[in-house]
């Protein structure tokens, strides 16, 4: 299933990030960074998109329909830097992927909605935590544009307009080229999906995506940071820490009926999660870091069922457990950039408010990612991660005729204290 592509792609992105920095990174400028003028990127990421389905006529609402994938990016923007520390940009993206739902039904009829491209116009206002390392927020214009196809001949697309808005990390890589990580809330304006008389069917998307980038700039318009002007000049990672960290969530549960071979991929999910956790953290001579990190996970991360304000289900992921090992690069004294991978248990329930709990469970599964973190001080840490996590599947207690394959999506603000 398609969930399976997602994966690929999010262990590409995890890989890709420390690779492009060892390669790429031994120059970093020592007369420091110049972040003013106009640059292009190329880059892509992975995320979850959630449709949620109304129908207007009885008050009832399904959030929802879930989505997963992969996608590219192309980028041109303008950054001015308004003082040594405080930098303002604009900058327009094309987007070009898969994110999709996917059916399989008795074994022949498929069919998907997939957000296949889009554009958006962003601005950000960022804060250089080192000369090198800048951390900013992001809002502005997106526009998706969504295509419904089938094998049955059954086939329309439709367009969005809506806004973005989230967070992200950029490093210097050398005096022209950056790395960033970034993440991404957008929401779209309704659709209909189907009218028929009095009855209309209306999708209302979201998504929650993480972008990672390759920048080029040009000229430079303005003086350079000097490097080493603040922030810490060196910084050691070798050490124990405790993290936190929160941000957006996306799930999809693929469901499937084996004994008469339909899938669907599937029912979404979206919401906000936290962690707190501990760590360790050892440098090599050479610049790589390689630690592992404990931690417990709390989201309020479900798909909802409303019909005409009786009856309110939903199924929620509420907490979890990870066990986390990662490796990375320094590009920068003070700057890491790094992929994880290791353990996840997430626990899972059905309730709905006529029922209360009709079916909770716990999965164990496989989380992967990249992240980038930069040092505030010698002992504080700020920076962005990605996870993508693949869970077991889950019988429901049907003998084999339902079966649920979750797998989420998870961008966060990471901020750690490192004990010296």
């Amino acid at each position: 299933m398609f969930r399976h592509t997602a994966a690929v792609a999010a262990a590409l992105l995890s890989t890709t990030v420390p690779l492009l920095a060892a390669d790429m990174l031994e120059g970093v400028p020592q007369t420091g960074y110049n972040w003013s003028g106009i640059y292009i990127g190329v880059g892509g990421g992975a995320g979850g998109l959630v449709h949620e389905v109304g129908i207007p006529l009885v008050d009832a609402s399904f959030n929802g329909i879930g989505a997963e994938g992969a996608f590219g990016e192309f980028t041109v923007g303008y950054d001015h830097l308004l003082n040594e520390r405080m930098l303002l940009g604009v900058y327009g993206t094309a987007r070009l992927g898969g994110i999709k739902s996917e059916l399989s039904a008795l074994g022949g009829v498929t069919g998907d909605i997939t957000a296949d491209y889009g554009f958006d116009l962003i601005a950000r206002a960022g804060y250089l935590a080192t000369p090198e390392t800048l951390v900013y927020v992001l809002g502005g214009y997106s526009y998706q544009h969504f295509e419904l196809s089938s094998n049955l001949g059954v086939s329309t697309d439709w367009e969005s307009n809506g806004f973005t808005a989230g967070f992200g990390l950029e490093t210097a890589l050398s005096d022209r080229l950056s790395l960033k990580g970034e993440y991404r809330y957008s929401q779209y304006g309704a659709f209909d999906l189907l009218s028929l008389g009095p009855v209309s069917i209306e999708s209302e998307p979201s998504s929650h995506t993480f972008h990672v980038g390759l920048n080029y700039r040009f000229a430079a318009s303005g003086p350079a940071v000097a490097s080493g002007s603040f922030g810490p000049s060196a910084v050691n990672w070798t050490g124990f820490y405790v993290t936190g960290s929160a941000g957006g969530n996306a799930l999809v549960h693929e469901l499937s009926v084996p004994p008469i071979d339909t899938s669907f991929n599937g029912i979404g999910g979206e919401g906000i999660s936290g962690s707190i956790g501990v760590g360790y953290d050892h440098e090599f001579s050479n610049g790589v870091v390689a630690g592992i990190q404990a931690g417990v996970r709390f989201a309020s991360t479900a798909t909802t069922l409303d019909v005409a304000g009786l009856v309110d289900g939903s199924i929620e992921a509420d907490r979890g457990y990870d066990v986390i090992g990662r490796i990375g690069y320094k590009p920068a004294a003070s700057t890491l950039v790094y992929a994880l991978g290791g353990w996840t248990n997430q626990h899972f329930d059905i309730s709905s408010n006529v029922t209360g709990s009709l079916y909770d469970w716990s999965a164990n599964g496989v989380t992967i990612g990249a992240g980038i973190e930069t040092a505030v001080t010698e002992s504080i840490f700020v920076g962005a991660e990605y996870r993508y996590s693949v869970y077991q599947t889950e019988d429901v207690a049907s003998a084999g005729i339902l079966e649920i394959d979750p797998s989420s999506h998870t961008i966060s603000a990471t901020l750690k204290y490192k004990f010296n």
